[in-house]
């Protein structure tokens, strides 16, 4: 199936999985990031559902840097090291809250796109083994009509791309595979919001920890 799909390259360049993901201070794999990276793939006019445009979030550069901590185990624990240093803990929690404003203006956008279309997906083919065949979360793919013959897809899906032949000129269908990846990038958005949530939880709760033992120490201090 290899030789039979010839693999059309995105023009949209930021969508291209092989650009740099990540420097020292802001990691571009943040929940914002994949959510509109995902956003500029459905907005292709072969993705589409009914015509229909989904709107992008608004990016945040505090999101990818508070993401750069929060992203894996190591980092949290990185990260709640800083929430116990005096000082530097007001900043990442100023910081966090920030980032977590970001993310509840950004939920009101989510929502409005899952009631604007329910399955974005609609358009596209799911199939992990291509895509890990391909190492990408997503393919556009480009090929004959015939050649639809030798996909090893159900009839329905293989009917659903037979419809996007316009039945002249060179009779070329598109169409995106996409795995299960791409749909956690979509709808996985409110599972970070909720983990920003608790971390903001935990940071307030150590300021102000902080605060009442230095309150305390400056007493005991005064008292002597």
């Amino acid at each position: 199936m290899q030789k039979e799909l010839e693999v059309e390259k995105p023009s949209y360049q930021q969508l291209n999985e092989d650009t740099q993901k990540q420097n020292c201070l802001f990691y571009q794999c943040d929940p914002i990031t994949l959510y509109n990276q995902f956003i500029r793939l459905y907005n292709q006019e072969i993705n589409q559902v009914n015509g229909i445009k989904l709107e992008e979030m608004k990016p945040s550069k505090v999101v990818q840097f508070i993401h750069n901590y929060l992203r894996n185990l190591i980092g949290s624990l990185i990260f709640l090291i800083y929430l116990l240093i005096p000082i530097l803990n007001l900043v990442f929690y100023i910081l966090l809250q920030l980032a977590f404003l970001r993310l509840n203006q950004n939920y009101l956008i989510f929502r409005n796109n899952i009631n604007l279309v329910l399955d974005p997906f609609g358009n596209m083919v799911e199939n992990q083994d291509i895509c890990v065949m391909m190492k990408k979360n997503y393919l556009i793919f480009k090929l004959d009509l015939k050649e639809t013959d030798g996909l090893h897809f159900s009839k329905s899906v293989k009917e659903m791309i037979r419809n996007r032949s316009s039945g002249v000129g060179d009779n070329k269908i598109e169409f995106t595979i996409y795995n299960q990846n791409l749909k956690q990038d979509y709808y996985g958005f409110p599972n970070y919001r909720c983990s920003y949530f608790v971390w903001s939880i935990i940071s307030f709760l150590i300021v102000v920890g902080q605060l009442i033992f230095i309150i305390i120490l400056l007493k005991t201090i005064d008292n002597e």
